[in-house]
């Protein structure tokens, strides 16, 4: 019976909610500006982490090893091992490059000199057919690359070695120190933005006693300070999503000018800034409701 009242008078609701925010100026303007810088930190570090994670990633991605056959076998002596690289563990993609493809690679790869030079070679190929190794875990690049080294007619094998390890080791820590980052300054601005908006509600401690001793029912007075904190969190998110929508359009424009390789990119600004404000509008409605729905809590009998 009374969820059915409630819902009947929502709309009364609503309106109580926007005129008590209205109301009650002062905490109501504290409590929005509280949302607002929160979420606009919330919203720029989080940018920054997903767009660091997916450099990181394609950086990985990007990373292979270079198999170099011996020179005196045959390509089809040398395709022989495909099917032994590709059952080694990890190994997502291989490739295979012939005599004559990794001449052209070296011919191209030349001033016109150079070309010229090597061009005389293509009778007498000196090359080794090689294979371009895609592997699942970057971590794992020295594992796999041993492995194939092991294995018959492989003369050696290049992934950049030591130096390339590290590197690795490096993008997982930014990648895992940023995703722990992001999580913990998330659950310090949602407690601040229920902190703020108890106070808000606290400071009206009178008006919910009144309320009660007129014979209001629990949850009538619960669902107006509810619907508030929803509409503080709205009203907060606002200039964040604002901020993001023209900042980040601008950042995307001006970073082809800053990043001139394909692996350092920005994602692209939609549908990418919709999602994130959609998270933010919820992050702050969300943590509205559940701030005013504790605050009011106490100051109601079960």
């Amino acid at each position: 019976m009374e969820l059915v009242s409630c819902i009947r008078n929502f709309p009364r609701h609503c309106k109580t909610a926007a005129q008590n925010i209205w109301r009650n100026g002062v905490m109501s303007v504290s409590s929005i500006f509280a949302v607002t810088i929160t979420l606009l930190l919330i919203s720029v570090i989080s940018i920054i982490a997903i767009n660091v994670q997916d450099m990181t990633l394609d950086i990985e991605q990007s990373l292979t090893i270079y198999v170099k056959m011996d020179r005196n076998i045959s390509d089809d002596k040398a395709k022989e091992i495909q099917g032994d690289i590709e059952k080694i563990e990890n190994v997502k993609k291989v490739t295979f490059s012939s005599k004559d493809e990794e001449l052209n690679k070296l011919i191209e790869s030349q001033e016109e000199d150079g070309k010229k030079l090597f061009e005389t070679y293509r009778k007498n190929n000196p090359l080794g057919a090689a294979y371009i190794v895609e592997v699942k875990d970057a971590s794992q690049l020295e594992k796999v690359a041993t492995q194939i080294d092991d294995l018959k007619n492989v003369n050696e094998t290049n992934y950049g070695g030591q130096s390339t390890s590290n590197m690795v080791d490096t993008l997982n820590t930014i990648r895992n120190g940023g995703s722990i980052f992001v999580v913990a300054l998330t659950i310090v601005a949602l407690f601040m933005i229920a902190n703020t908006i108890k106070i808000t509600i606290t400071s009206r401690q009178t008006e919910i006693s009144i309320m009660r001793m007129v014979g209001a029912s629990n949850w009538y007075i619960r669902i107006p300070f509810m619907l508030e904190g929803i509409f503080i969190g709205i009203l907060g998110s606002i200039v964040p999503i604002a901020v993001m929508y023209f900042g980040y359009q601008f950042v995307f424009a001006q970073s082809a000018d800053f990043f001139n390789s394909s692996l350092i990119t920005l994602r692209e600004p939609f549908p990418f800034i919709y999602q994130c404000s959609g998270i933010l509008v919820a992050l702050g409605s969300g943590v509205g409701l559940i701030g005013s729905y504790f605050s009011v809590r106490k100051f109601l009998k079960f």
